[in-house]
């Protein structure tokens, strides 16, 4: 019987607890059993994979605990679960790490360090943070996954299907390859997609300047135009109005002279009023149509001379707003997007003078060789140097940064490759409807994104990734694409002499020779593809799909995904778009988007803050499932969560309790010679008093409502329900009715039926909170359970989930009554300083339905003589809804007594726990006091003492070795010791 490697100590104590479980885990092969298919349902769960570049945190916690409890709950429901695990293993966040480690501040420094030494210090980086996140991130949670077999980004046999990809698109015609405006990390130096760059929104302070443009052959004449990216005016080609906007010609007194500014009519007293300028007038007005064609001078010419040997001029453009700025809009299509699209349509230049570096090349003039947060400082002073500008303020906005290393992204023109994620984007819309998005609320931000999504960048200038798998041809530009290791080895003329690992890398990869019968030389195209799309093909890469045909139609689409509300941009989309190109359906069914983890002060959490708490610090401070129920029941999954470490302590409280019911069972049952397969349940209940059923009743709605939660995703509620019943139902009410029950020495049937009863509440409650609090449940499964039925499963997490059966309404709300009323009185005595210890003569209900009828429960409950319905105003009172409850404001002489000698029986109670006796041992007890309250307390209750804490012997003499005592005022030392047989 296992339940003799599970003692019960006095508390619960969850490192104790947890190191004890693994281990039965482990020796029992319990995880094994439990993965292991056995011809029922499928539930299959895609792991979002974790990047093992740094040390797992409470964030991560969080999010991996549900994915832990919907596994479970399917599991203990029957179903045959799919719980692969995965990592995600390249990337720029990687290369991040390894920078930051080897002290590399730019490309070059990675190029001058070697690429086949970084590439080697990448994998390693992350092999030795995958150990941490196997141990704190995933065992130490409790968190069941295969971790044996889980699938790895970085290898082989799972990115080639990144290259099957790229090769679908290629063959449907969406793979292109394309001169655009693209977002642009200058730190990292690659570029980004869409999705990326939505991830790095942050508010950042930056300048916002007014500049004056030189109108070409007019008398101080100038179009007013306004930036918060002064470096980009560098490569200035136009200026956008809006066709059906005012324009107005505003003659201004500045510095002693008369200027004129074109401004859209609409904001000029605004500006004026911003500019300081109180002195002006309207002299005349266009419509922006009207100022189309119009000339200026650019304003930089001296410091770009190829810019000043070119016009430039007045465009119309319907992007134009009144939102901000001046309604003219300065326009450089190198730095743009829409600026790159309107420079299409009237035929303006493209000038890109800034590098990948965010340095500026030739193109630059005297700005060469200088960084363009540098430029933008130079810039304007060069303005101001030159009288042309007008305004300088800041202004704190949302601007995007990179999502790894924080840096201020760029917008410039380059050649890239290209998804058309714009030609499937209804498709894609279309199946993401089929799914079930958790929140509702919260399903608009990925349906808009996605009905928005423009094609997928997926080129990026770096070295740790997925090499795209496009080579041209040397001769003559076309292009060849390789769907996977085996073609790629079939194309080559020669390899390197390394393994299929660093084959698929760089730099090796780029050492292949690759010749065909219609092209001497192919050279590959020098990028690795989006991170995100590694972990997008995780649908059919993790269990290498193509191989393993019938598992993964079995798997596929997988019925539950879960991760941030970052990833509807990131995870979830990149999924999407990959399996709808591939497949044309949505790889999930059920998506759960979690809220943010902020510190508890609801900062963002940040290394630089210094407010990250990391898992390993936090389970080996406080234990894995009082973390787990924490996160599970502080706010909705959906919701941010502002965690305080503080808070886990009343965690820690409630399975306390649990722990103390259960060892309050095991405490009597034990004496009482209890066997759950010798009083079934089903011969007994009719034996037990109506209490009995009652907590029938509240178990199988509870279990109901549990159920009904977790299938929602409702997490917090299910938690939250569990504790309450734990707490409340079980502990504070049920077992509170049980204690004058099994007290008893009698073996009567109702003991018996009582027992039964519990004994199936307790199991139930395990089985339910295990997918909760995995540890604690499957320890007191092992030193409870399996103690008294034999023929329980091996584990709890074996087990059958429990049907929810009938329950008597009535009986329900008979109790909830009961217990109100109780609430009620034990308020009232708190108020009147009469502990519930102490007995009162007499107590009022009012407004209670079933009061009368059960007046010796509640004489018992609140330790009452007498039951009066009705009221009592000279009595404290206290109201609780409709319910009013009358109590003395004193206790009454006559009673006092009494009241001591439960106070008395207190101490004794403690004093045999702390000594360590067994409940059925027999003491001898000797009371030490002057207080003659205390000793006429004891004379008097003599036999009601002995009774309650088993003493055979008692007597008021001088204590020799014993505890001293406060007992109302008095002091009371008392000696207890077990009884010779």
């Amino acid at each position: 019987m296992p339940h003799g490697d599970f003692p019960l100590p006095p508390s619960y104590r969850p490192h104790e607890v947890e190191k004890a479980v693994e281990e039965f885990w482990r020796k029992n092969s319990i995880f094994e059993k439990w993965k292991s298919w056995r011809g029922g349902p499928k539930f299959t769960f895609l792991e979002g994979p974790p990047t093992t570049n740094g040390m797992p945190h409470v964030g991560h916690i969080r999010g991996r605990t549900y994915k832990d409890v919907v596994i479970r709950f399917y599991r203990l429901l029957g179903y045959d679960v799919w719980v692969q695990g995965g990592w995600d293993m390249q990337g720029m966040p990687v290369e991040w790490e390894v920078e930051k480690k080897l002290k590399l501040r730019s490309k070059k420094d990675i190029e001058q360090f070697g690429l086949e030494k970084f590439a080697l210090e990448c994998n390693s980086l992350v092999e030795e943070y995958l150990a941490y996140w196997r141990e704190w991130g995933t065992k130490r949670l409790g968190l069941w996954l295969d971790l044996e077999n889980a699938y790895e980004t970085r290898q082989p046999h799972y990115l080639q299907y990144a290259w099957r990809i790229v090769k679908r698109a290629h063959e449907l015609g969406l793979l292109t390859e394309d001169y655009r405006v693209l977002w642009f990390c200058p730190r990292c130096e690659t570029s980004l997609s869409d999705h990326e760059v939505a991830l790095g929104y942050d508010e950042r302070e930056d300048p916002s300047i007014y500049v004056k443009f030189r109108v070409e052959g007019g008398v101080d004449e100038y179009l007013v135009i306004w930036t918060t990216t002064p470096w980009t005016i560098v490569d200035n080609e136009a200026v956008a109005v809006h066709p059906d906007y005012v324009y107005a010609k505003v003659e201004v007194e500045v510095g002693g002279r008369r200027e004129y500014w074109w401004l859209a009519e609409a904001l000029v007293p605004s500006l004026m009023a911003k500019f300081g300028i109180k002195t002006w007038r309207v002299v005349e007005t266009k419509k922006g149509v009207e100022l189309a064609g119009v000339r200026y001078i650019h304003p930089l010419a001296e410091e770009m001379p190829e810019r000043a040997s070119r016009p430039h001029q007045v465009v119309t453009a319907e992007f134009v707003t009144l939102e901000q700025g001046t309604g003219l809009v300065h326009i450089a299509p190198g730095h743009g997007p829409e600026d790159f699209e309107l420079a299409k349509k009237y035929g303006l230049p493209v000038t890109n003078s800034v590098e990948i570096n965010g340095i500026y090349n030739e193109l630059g003039g005297r700005y060469k060789g200088k960084h363009v947060y540098d430029v933008d400082k130079e810039v304007i002073r060069d303005l101001q140097s030159k009288g042309l500008l007008v305004f300088e303020e800041k202004i704190r906005h949302e601007y995007p940064h990179c999502w790894r290393c924080g840096s201020k992204l760029i917008l410039r023109a380059d050649r890239q490759w290209f998804i058309a994620i714009s030609r499937i984007r209804d498709k894609m819309y279309a199946e993401l409807q089929k799914v079930n998005v958790v929140p509702t609320k919260l399903r608009d931000r990925f349906d808009i994104f996605v009905q928005n999504a423009r094609d997928w960048n997926i080129s990026r200038s770096r070295v740790w990734g997925t090499p795209l798998p496009v080579w041209r041809c040397k001769k003559d530009g076309r292009i060849l694409v390789i769907g996977s290791l085996e073609e790629l080895k079939k194309l080559a003329k020669e390899l390197p002499p390394v393994d299929d690992f660093k084959l698929v890398h760089r730099p090796w990869i780029d050492q292949v020779k690759i010749s065909t019968h219609d092209c001497d030389e192919w050279v590959r195209e020098p990028y690795v593809m989006d991170v995100w799309l590694d972990s997008g093909i995780a649908w059919i890469a993790a269990v290498d799909g193509e191989n393993n045909r019938d598992l993964w139609e079995k798997l596929f689409p997988y019925d539950f995904v879960t991760e941030g509300i970052d990833q509807t941009r990131g995870w979830f989309y990149s999924l999407l778009a990959t399996s709808v190109l591939y497949t044309g359906r949505a790889p999930y069914k059920n998506v759960l988007i979690q809220g943010l983890i902020l510190d508890k002060h609801g900062q963002k959490m940040s290394k630089s803050k210094g407010n990250v708490i990391w898992a390993k610090d936090l389970f080996e401070k406080y234990g894995a499932d009082p973390v787990r129920l924490y996160i599970l029941s502080k706010v909705a999954p959906w919701e941010d969560l502002s965690f305080d470490p503080d808070e886990v302590k009343y965690v820690i409280g409630d399975l306390n309790i649990l722990w103390n019911v259960v060892k309050f069972a095991d405490t009597y049952m034990s004496l009482d010679g209890f066997d759950a397969e010798k009083y079934p349940l089903s011969q007994w209940l009719e034996k037990g008093l109506e209490e009995d059923k009652w907590i029938l009743s509240e178990l199988n709605i509870m279990i109901s409502e549990f159920t009904n939660f977790v299938k929602n995703f409702e997490f917090h509620k299910a938690a939250a329900l569990w504790r309450e019943f734990v707490v409340e139902t079980l502990s504070h009410r049920y077992i509170r009715l049980l204690r004058r029950r099994v007290w008893s020495e009698e073996p009567s049937p109702d003991k018996y039926a009582a027992y039964a009863v519990l004994h199936d509440v307790l199991k139930k409650v395990l089985i339910l909170g295990s997918i909760l609090v995995p540890f604690i449940t499957e320890y007191l499964w092992q030193s409870y359970v399996r103690k008294y039925e034999k023929n329980a499963p091996e584990s709890v997490h074996l087990a059958q989930y429990p049907a929810a059966g009938s329950y008597d309404k009535e009986l329900i709300n008979i109790y909830r009554e009961l217990f109100a009323v109780f609430s009620a009185l034990a308020e009232a005595r708190n108020k009147a300083g009469i502990k519930l210890r102490w007995p009162i003569r007499e107590a009022y209900v009012n407004g209670a339905k079933y009061a009368e009828r059960y007046t010796e429960l509640l004489k018992y409950l609140g330790n009452v003589k007498e039951i009066k319905v009705g009221r009592r105003p000279d009595y404290l009172c206290v109201k609780e809804g409709e319910l009013e409850v009358c109590v003395p404001d004193k206790i009454e002489p006559e009673l006092y007594y009494e009241a001591l000698a439960r106070e008395l029986i207190r101490r004794i109670q403690v004093m045999r726990k702390e000594t360590g006796l067994e409940i059925s041992d027999e003491i001898h007890v000797v009371v030490e006091t002057n207080s003659d309250d205390i000793k006429k307390a004891v004379e008097q209750y003599r036999d009601y003492i002995a009774r309650e804490t088993r003493a055979v012997k008692l007597i008021i003499d001088a204590v020799s070795q014993g505890k001293e005592w406060d007992i109302s005022g008095e002091k009371v030392k008392i000696e207890v010791r077990k009884a010779q047989a």
